[in-house]
């Protein structure tokens, strides 16, 4: 009996086995699998969906498609843009927007796109449902304020609102519940940890960030009044009065025809000529050749998300992560690869990890050594860790919208001594060491801890502020004005030394050609470092490292469809708004915890 239960039993796992690996195949094949791709028309007119969003993110996580995931990379756009507003074929473009936001550095990218693509003699037209609805709508109108015609329908509205940042503060709710926030930050204008610190902003902090605000707010309107030919002072009144009226939006020249989809589709035929065909961007994308022999390699390596000194977890298709130690191998690589003449280092962080960011920091020097020159590009966030892993380059290049700065550091705990007594659970401790507790999350700081908590929190910051002055050539005196945990638009960090040019990628690669020699119009081959791998090469990767098949799928699928999620969130987020805001900072070099205004 127990030889046939044995045999059963292993019958049933090896059938389990192979439905598995059965599974498996089928989704990388469904994943890999492309169809010929037709040849393309002698007439185009593009067509870009920005419903869902648009990312920094380069996501090599062969799940996403299947699960839905639609979002668009920005570097994709911007390097199709560039190659068809050289192409004769393409005679236009389409933009959809739809409820999801997109951040300013990325709609300014977008726009530098857009206006290089129309200045070749192509039209650009945008559609979007609404700008804003019952939300903002001013970062998605100040990227179709970048094309020659905006159509919305008699039934939607602008919400022109302006820009408004928000952060909570939870030291009220914290002391409630018998909490202790033991935390010391360097300096005044560093202000991650206040929100588990301060019931509410301080001055310095206020000061800081109202000046980022202003500067962005001033550029939105600069920039919209000079495409809709209005004046900036009328434009400001008209953000006083919104949300505008889709009436009075077209009266004030800030819409140029009221119509539904399927009128702006007849519209849309009507100027690029009835020869002309309409295109997904990603089919025509899928057209675009590379470069060639001829270019000149240069690797792009991605810096994107919270800072970790050690690799990813261990997910393989974590994308959200900026690893320290997979960044710094991908440079170290890109200086020993003799084919790489330069590294376009692209970072949009909020900061995190001081020994991870250090470690990238190294890396660059060491390609730079090399005679490797290195290009810092930032997207949204290059700011605290983000800026340190930037700050070694050659040359940094940042948007008008980005946050940067913020050379400071926090650090400490949250001590729960009190909140386990008012539940009549009592905790003791045994220490070999004076100081073997330090790190408890339940007792406070020793005033010995304490001390060298302050040693090591005051290290980081000298350190911090040495290595800005050596990289940036800027006296101790500089530094200090510019420091103490400051925040700076890309505008702002440009005019105090800290940002080297405004723009995106375009900007970015005429400073790899000026570093390299080249003529302006040299093609560059942009190489993507690390080599994304295959969806079988991923599987094969995470099953090396250990980890379970089963976890693998269970984790991938047992995720809601994105879709279904952000239909449930535009439901929850008016009673609990964004509580993504209330998760403590995860690093020392960091960002406060802050989101766009609704």
């Amino acid at each position: 009996m127990r030889r046939i239960g044995r045999f059963f039993l292993y019958m049933f796992a090896s059938v389990g086995a192979l439905v598995t690996l059965a599974f498996v195949s089928v989704i990388v094949l469904a994943v890999t699998y492309e169809k010929a791709a037709p040849e393309l028309p002698e007439q185009i007119f593009l067509r870009l969906d920005l419903d869902r969003g648009i990312s920094d993110s380069r996501s090599d996580d062969p799940w996403r498609r299947l699960r839905g995931d639609k979002t668009v990379h920005l570097y994709d756009v911007v390097d199709t843009l560039a190659t068809a507003e050289k192409d004769d074929r393409v005679v236009g473009l389409v933009i959809r927007l739809g409820a999801t936001r997109i951040g300013l550095a990325h709609a300014q990218e977008l726009r530098q796109s857009i206006e290089a693509f129309r200045s070749r003699g192509k039209f650009a037209m945008a559609f979007a449902q609404t700008f804003g609805g019952l939300g903002n709508g001013t970062t998605e109108y100040y990227l179709a304020s970048s094309v020659d015609e905006i159509w919305v329908p008699p039934s939607g509205q602008l919400s022109l609102l302006g820009i408004g940042l928000e952060t909570p503060f939870l030291k009220d709710a914290l002391d409630k519940v018998g909490v202790q926030a033991e935390f010391e930050q360097r300096h005044e204008f560093k202000s991650a940890i206040e929100t588990l610190t301060r019931d509410a902003m301080s001055a310095p902090a206020r000061a800081s960030l109202l000046q980022v605000v202003t500067a962005w707010f001033d550029r939105i309107v600069a920039d919209i009044a000079k495409d809709r030919k209005i004046s900036p002072e009328t434009l400001r009144q008209l953000v006083d009065r919104s949300p505008l009226l889709v009436e009075e939006a077209k009266n004030a020249q800030l819409v140029d025809r009221l119509g539904y989809w399927d009128e702006f589709t007849d519209a849309v035929r009507a100027r690029a000529g009835k020869e002309a065909k309409g295109l997904k961007f990603s089919a025509y994308a899928a057209h675009v050749e590379s470069p060639g022999p001829d270019g000149t390699d240069v690797a792009l390596i991605y810096g994107v998300g919270p800072i970790q000194s050690g690799d990813a977890d261990n997910s393989p298709w974590d994308s959200d992560v900026f690893s320290a130690a997979s960044v710094a191998r991908a440079i170290d690589d890109a200086g020993e690869d003799q084919a790489i003449k330069a590294i376009l280092l692209r970072i949009d962080s909020p900061g995190g990890s001081y020994i991870g960011s250090d470690t990238v920091r190294r890396a660059v020097l060491r390609a730079r050594k090399k005679g490797k020159p290195v290009i810092s590009s930032m997207g949204s966030y290059g700011a605290s860790g983000g800026y340190f892993v930037a700050m070694g380059a050659d040359k940094i290049v940042a948007q008008p919208g980005t946050m940067t700065g913020s050379i400071g550091v926090f650090g400490g705990k949250l001590a729960t001594a009190d909140l386990w007594e008012k539940l009549g659970i009592n905790w003791n401790r045994l220490n070999v060491g004076a100081h073997a507790g330090m790190w408890s999350q339940i007792f406070p700081f020793s005033p010995t801890a304490a001390a060298r908590h302050r040693a090591v929190i005051d290290f980081v910051y000298d350190d911090f502020a040495r290595k800005v002055a050596e990289d940036r050539r800027l006296s101790d005196d500089q530094v200090d004005a510019v420091a103490r945990g400051r925040i700076w638009s890309g505008t702002g960090a440009r005019r105090v030394g800290l940002v080297d040019a405004l723009g995106g990628y375009a900007t970015a690669a005429s400073l790899v050609r000026e570093a390299l020699k080249l003529d302006a119009e040299a093609t560059l081959n942009f190489v993507v470092l690390p080599e994304p791998l295959s969806p079988l090469d991923r599987v094969r990767e995470a099953l090396n490292d250990g980890v379970p098949l089963m976890q693998i799928l269970v984790s991938q699928f047992s995720e809601a469809r994105p879709d279904t999620m952000a239909a449930v969130g535009r439901y929850l987020e008016p009673v609990f708004g964004d509580t993504s805001v209330l998760r403590p900072p995860a690093g020392v070099l960091q960002l406060p915890p802050l989101r766009l205004a609704p």
